[in-house]
């Protein structure tokens, strides 16, 4: 296979477009977080000014105060908590919502691969910038 003249400089160029997304930027692409989202998506919304569905919207989960999806009803048992999430706090929630919150009315129960939290964690915390 040849290339022409210009063949590396594109593949240099490539590459270092690659390297300079942000972190959660390729976060946010991650096939397998996309995917293991897709049991989410039924509940919940992911970008500022989509409505809440059964669950909340999940825009700027990170960074944002507890409670604070606007419009949303949080279950009594889930306001009491009071919960503020990190990638830790969100592994645990994933882990086994009911053992964290006992009383939610979040009908989802659990995932149980850490390395499956992981990616959905890490894919969120791009997608929900």
């Amino acid at each position: 296979m040849t290339r022409g003249r210009h063949g590396s400089a594109a593949i240099g160029w490539a590459i270092v477009g690659t390297l300079a997304l942000a972190p959660a930027a390729v976060a946010a692409q991650s096939p397998r977080g996309a995917i293991l989202f897709l049991q989410c998506r039924a509940c919940h919304t992911l970008k500022a000014g989509e409505p809440n569905k059964v669950g909340p919207n999940l825009s700027r989960l990170f960074t944002r105060g507890p409670l604070a999806a606007q419009g949303f009803k949080y279950s009594p048992t889930f306001t009491a908590a009071k919960l503020g999430w990190t990638p830790a706090t969100l592994d645990r929630w994933l882990e086994k919502p009911g053992s964290m919150v006992k009383g939610t009315t979040m009908a989802f129960g659990g995932m149980a691969k850490p390395a499956d939290r992981s990616e959905l964690i890490a894919w969120l915390q791009g997608a929900t910038r």
